[in-house]
């Protein structure tokens, strides 16, 4: 089982989780300052526990033929694919990403290939042991659906090992909570969830340098190669996080909300959460409760000014 493939490697040049290997001229494939080992270490150790529908028409996270320019997939038999690689001008950070990649969305526009994908920042702690500081699960990025969302590693319990993360049935998106799932353009649903037994965990480098044969990752057929390129946790990001309360999870794109609020039918149905869901941009830190007066009538203007003005148009969301 290939999510064992360096099981010996990682015992002999590993030694304490997360260190760095011991022989520093250990390959590097991807040519990123990570030795293969040490990306592969990590990799294993921070893999998510996703919990996936048992309903989903696309079954599990396929496996792709390697070594070939277009995505063609081999099974749908629970790979999941890893990249490991430093954070640019941080030298103590090193950034996972998880791509649970499927052989077709299911919504109601649906289309063939689906990459989603989940990601940690991993930081020293004073022992020199890699840790995870912050958790990222993105849902429909770059679309007026975006409901990503970003929170402290602490908030999920996670920072030595991976959190349990809830994955939309046939959209695919990535949820930190089953209670968020439904909080985005209403397309999302986790429901008759159990946990994804991941048979083979790969790692596919960088997009100038794949590894094991992840080629197909570069295709313009998918959004994979914008994924794979750039970094989840930007500056001002983490900043507007760590200004907020110590278990929030945040909106990765707090701006988009009121028109979501529109296309969800308005402020009842993202009010409520249950949890303290920041909606906060970097001016505001206020979360998300059971709706109060002031944020139940604000959201209520925001409804109706914007489902004026995307009235018509609310279908074409429904694409990704």
């Amino acid at each position: 089982m290939r999510f064992l493939i360096f099981a010996g490697l990682l015992a002999a040049c590993v030694g304490v989780a997360g260190q760095e290997p011991a022989n520093s001229s250990a390959p590097d494939s991807d040519h990123d300052g990570l030795s293969d080992v040490q990306e592969q270490a990590l990799l294993e150790q921070f893999a998510p526990r996703f919990m996936i529908s048992r309903d989903d028409c696309s079954t599990q996270p396929a496996e792709f033929e390697p070594s070939v320019l277009k995505p063609v997939v081999a099974a749908e038999n629970s790979t999941i694919y890893g990249q490991a690689f430093p954070r640019a001008g941080h030298a103590e950070q090193i950034e996972l990403h998880y791509y649970d990649l499927w052989r077709k969305d299911c919504g109601q526009r649906g289309h063939n290939l689906d990459a989603e994908h989940v990601s940690a920042l991993l930081e020293r702690d004073n022992a020199g042991t890699w840790m995870a500081r912050y958790w990222y699960a993105a849902a429909h990025e770059d679309t007026l659906c975006d409901a990503s969302q970003i929170t402290r590693a602490k908030t999920l319990k996670a920072e030595s090992h991976g959190p349990e993360l809830w994955i939309s049935s046939g959209k695919h998106a990535a949820f930190l909570s089953q209670t968020i799932c439904s909080r985005g353009c209403g397309a999302d649903r986790c429901g008759n969830e159990e946990r994804l037994s991941i048979s083979n965990l790969i790692n596919v480098g960088e997009p100038s340098a794949p590894m094991n044969g992840s080629t197909w990752t570069g295709s313009p057929e998918w959004p994979l190669a914008d994924k794979l390129g750039r970094s989840d946790f930007g500056d001002a990001r983490i900043a507007r996080l760590d200004r907020m309360g110590p278990e929030d999870i945040a909106w990765a794109s707090p701006k988009k909300r009121p028109a979501q609020a529109a296309i969800l039918g308005g402020d009842d149905a993202i009010a409520g959460v249950g949890m303290a869901l920041t909606t906060a941009d970097s001016s505001t830190s206020g979360a998300l409760n059971t709706a109060s007066g002031k944020t139940g009538s604000a959201l209520g203007r925001a409804y109706r000014g914007v489902k004026r003005a995307l009235r018509g148009s609310v279908r074409a969301v429904e694409g990704k």
